[in-house]
């Protein structure tokens, strides 16, 4: 093991929202613990191009070859109109017990056959009774058609998520103080909008809806205040804040006739909150919340987790008490079998069972054998960067000195420090010959010398180059060399 291995490699995700005419991805990487941004885009597609599969099929091709880092993690978005969302209440029971009602219970919610639609769920509240349950679904023809498109441009996704909810994560994860009482997204572009509430980071309502030629203001305030009131009406808390994004947020006068039909403050999303971003057009840069919520996937633990990918998709996904459990379970056979059989098979079952730990000790032991050794090697590699940083520090504490005791005006174009030998040279307004003997009081350097003839440079000085040893024992610090000279003075 190499001390590269020891270093943990960032992990990064990438996530794509197609949606409106506008094909927006973001680009996100983890290491140590800190998100930023690797790369993003936002594109505007003509009528032409949103409606032909095979342009968009080269432009998501060329923006997969085109990224700085290749993804471990890829989550698409699968816009909100395509999916049927229901918030249903059932018994508080494991999150297996609930997959298993809900595959008798999803087709009451749905308005399509259950044999049509894929679907996936979430808990959102649950106490000692009940659970609310979050169940969306989508038609497997539109997810099949989305993943072919995918498919083609050499894409295979994580993790299918929906679009709204991809924005409700940034907003939400972005929020510095923990969860708003109320936090609302507005995602506006080409005549339709979808909106998100929660409240206290809990889904309430995900909601599209189609602008037409109307004012989005006309369209969204009654939809929003409507929402307000029943969550009014159910004991809720207005207090918060509407976030807007998307391409076709506008300008700034928007934000104000909301807050003044609403009550509640508004902005702009703001998406890299907590992610270090550079270079992200101020303009732009909320246009690009479902795209980074997407990406989020994978990377941190979400409010909302729906991944309405099909398993037989899905990446497969090692858990490493399988193979403890297979060893157990073994073992238990073993056992089992070793209490039922005769004396003869018992004692030939014991031997077995002797050989099998005898050979997995052995095993152990030579695992052991090889991490000793990549141990020694890990302890060379330190013990190598201790003597560089010693090193170092050994040359600044020489550097420190010449500045000490070299007089003014001295310019150093040389300086070499190997092991004990130290090379200067450069230009002295004064006699060089005064070096040596400054050179020589110093407690740092011993038999000092000139490596070549002094050399006069006309008005500038004499050029030198001076060879000394450094003493065995370590240069003073600034404070003891400060010292040294009060003490000279002194005398």
């Amino acid at each position: 093991m190499t001390l590269s291995e020891l270093i943990p490699r960032p992990k990064i995700s990438l996530g794509i929202d197609i949606r409106g005419g506008v094909l927006c991805h973001a680009l996100l990487s983890k290491a140590f613990g800190r998100i930023q941004l690797l790369d993003w885009g936002v594109e505007e597609l003509s009528a032409e191009e949103k409606d032909a599969p095979e342009i968009l099929k080269e432009k998501l091709a060329g923006l997969v070859a085109r990224l700085p880092k290749h993804p471990v993690l890829i989550a698409v978005g699968l816009p909100r109109r395509f999916v049927t969302m229901r918030s249903i209440n059932m018994p508080a029971v494991s999150d297996e017990e609930l997959r298993g009602i809900l595959d008798y219970e999803v087709e009451r919610h749905v308005p399509f056959p259950l044999e049509e639609v894929h679907y996936d769920f979430q808990v959102l509240e649950r106490d000692a009774e009940k659970a609310t349950v979050l169940l969306a679904a989508a038609r497997k023809e539109e997810i099949g058609r989305h993943l072919a498109l995918l498919q083609e441009a050499g894409i295979r996704p994580t993790a299918l998520g929906v679009s709204t909810f991809a924005s409700l994560n940034t907003l939400l994860y972005n929020q510095e103080h923990g969860a708003e009482p109320l936090s609302a997204i507005i995602d506006l572009r080409d005549g339709e909008a979808e909106l998100g509430l929660a409240t206290k980071g809990i889904l309430r309502s995900a909601r599209y809806v189609t602008l037409g030629p109307s004012a989005p203001l006309d369209v969204l305030a009654p939809e929003i205040c409507a929402l307000l009131s029943h969550l009014d009406a159910n004991g809720g808390e207005r207090v918060g804040r509407i976030s807007v994004s998307g391409t076709g947020a506008g300008r700034g006068d928007l934000l104000h006739h909301l807050a003044e039909r609403t009550g509640l403050a508004a902005e702009f999303l703001h998406p890299f909150r907590r992610i270090k971003a550079q270079g992200v057009d101020p303009q732009v840069a909320h246009s690009l919340g479902a795209a980074v919520g997407l990406a989020l996937n994978g990377l941190v633990p979400l409010p909302l987790a729906i991944d309405l990918l099909p398993k037989e998709l899905a990446p497969a996904r090692r858990d490493p008490s399988l193979t403890m459990t297979f060893r157990l379970a073994a073992l238990i056979g073993v056992l089992g079998l070793a209490y039922l059989v005769n004396g003869a098979i018992r004692e030939r079952r014991a031997l077995a069972d002797l050989t099998a730990k005898l050979h997995q000790v052995q095993t152990e032991a030579a695992k052991v054998e090889q991490l000793k050794g990549e141990v020694g090697t890990l302890a060379s590699q330190i013990a190598t960067l201790q003597t560089i940083d010693q090193e170092e520090t050994r040359k600044l504490d020489v550097l420190r000195e010449l500045v000490q005791i070299l007089p003014k005006g001295v310019v150093l174009t040389l300086f070499v420090v190997e092991k004990r030998e130290i090379r200067i040279g450069g230009t002295i307004p004064g006699s060089a010959s005064d070096l040596i003997s400054i050179l020589e009081q110093s407690p740092v350097f011993e038999n000092a010398q000139f490596t070549s003839p002094v050399a006069q440079r006309g008005t500038e000085g004499q050029e030198f180059q001076v060879k000394a040893i450094l003493e065995t024992r370590s240069a003073p610090s600034p404070e003891g060399r400060r010292g040294v000279q009060a003490k000279d003075k002194q005398s």
